[in-house]
C-alpha cells in the first residue's frame, strides 16, 4: 500500500521537520545525497527556502550538520512530515 503522506523535500515550507525515508534517482544521485550527510532514517529541519527556485538550507537533526542542497537534488529526497 502506497503512504500518502510521502514527499520530496522540495514541497517543505520552513521549520518543517521531517523523516528521511529514501532516495530517488540514479546511483550517483544516491551517492551524493550520502555524502552530504543525508542517509535514510535521519531526521531533518528546513531552516530556509532561497527564493525563485534557489537552494533549500537544511539542518541534519540526526548529526548536527548543516547544509544547503539545489533542488534537483532535493526533488530526489524522499520525507515523510513530522
Amino acid at each position: 500500500m502506497f503512504d500518502t503522506s510521502l514527499t520530496s523535500l522540495v514541497y517543505l515550507k520552513p521549520g518543517v521537520t521531517a523523516q528521511v525515508v529514501s532516495f530517488s534517482g540514479g546511483r550517483r544521485a544516491r551517492m551524493r545525497i550520502m555524502q552530504l550527510g543525508i542517509n535514510p532514517g535521519d531526521k531533518i529541519k528546513v531552516l530556509s527556502v532561497g527564493p525563485f527556485g534557489g537552494a533549500i538550507y537544511i539542518e541534519n537533526l540526526s548529526n548536527g550538520t548543516r547544509v544547503a542542497i539545489g533542488r534537483g537534488i532535493a526533488a530526489k529526497i524522499i520525507v515523510k512530515p513530522l
